[in-house]
């Protein structure tokens, strides 16, 4: 048994040794382009909606991850990132368009999964992301005025400025999103890769405060989640620990 408790032990250390040879830290910079979507647009009980429009957004952040082997690793993220939606209509003979801004302090902390040769590597990133809110903010137009209205909500007592520019209050202040990354890890030298690859988030909290989660104009309440997509750029240094 102290003979075959000795061979494991031997056996264990011989496939760690080279694992813990490819272990490095390394330090990044990052910046994202991006398309983002609020689902279900709260239009606070107006007898209409709005079609959707293509909107544009983006995110940076400073990361640091640590890969245990060649193939294994986490990666740890704070950055600043844009998302919102944009839409615009015409209802009874009169275009309204409006444009919906939410900036987030973003947090995710992602599992790196990757292969490839010592150019490139493949990566794989997946995990849950923490979208902290700092402002929120609308340009509602109604025939490019400011649509500077009252309208009270069917199950409201009190009304809303519709075209109200700093909105704020009316969504909460923390989102959890799903990411998932997918690209390629280039090696410009030793210390130093460069990362390119698709980026996608979704979000699976309610964004909209609980004050401000009014029903549409059929009498039914949807909840809105922010969805993104977009193509990630990043610079990383690595701090080798053990050789390569």
């Amino acid at each position: 048994m102290k003979k075959t408790l000795s061979v494991a032990i031997i056996a264990l250390l011989f496939i760690a040794g080279p694992l813990m040879s490819q272990k490095q830290l390394y330090f990044g910079l990052a910046g994202t382009g991006l398309s983002s979507v609020i689902t279900n647009q709260n239009n606070y009980g107006l007898p209409f909606e709005m079609d959707y429009a293509f909107t544009m957004g983006g995110s940076g952040n400073a990361n640091i991850g640590f890969d245990f082997s060649n193939n294994i690793g986490l990666k740890l993220e704070i950055g600043y990132s844009i998302l919102g939606q944009k839409y615009t209509d015409t209802y009874n003979d009169t275009v309204y368009s409006r444009n919906i801004k939410l900036n987030y302090l973003q947090i995710p902390l992602l599992f790196k999964f990757r292969t490839g040769g010592d150019v490139a590597k493949f990566y794989l990133l997946v995990g849950p992301q923490l979208n902290l809110l700092l402002s929120a903010s609308q340009k509602y137009l109604k025939q490019d005025d400011i649509f500077n209205e009252n309208f009270t909500p069917s199950d409201w007592t009190k009304p809303v400025l519709i075209g109200q520019e700093t909105i704020t209050d009316r969504y909460n202040s923390m989102d959890i999103m799903g990411r998932l990354d997918i690209g390629v890890d280039i090696n410009l030298a030793k210390s130093l890769f460069l990362n390119v690859g698709l980026t996608m988030a979704y979000g699976f909290t309610d964004i909209n405060a609980t004050d401000w989660q009014i029903k549409d104009h059929t009498g039914n309440y949807n909840p809105s989640h922010n969805i993104y997509g977009g193509i990630n750029f990043g610079i990383n240094y690595v701090l080798p620990i053990g050789s390569k």
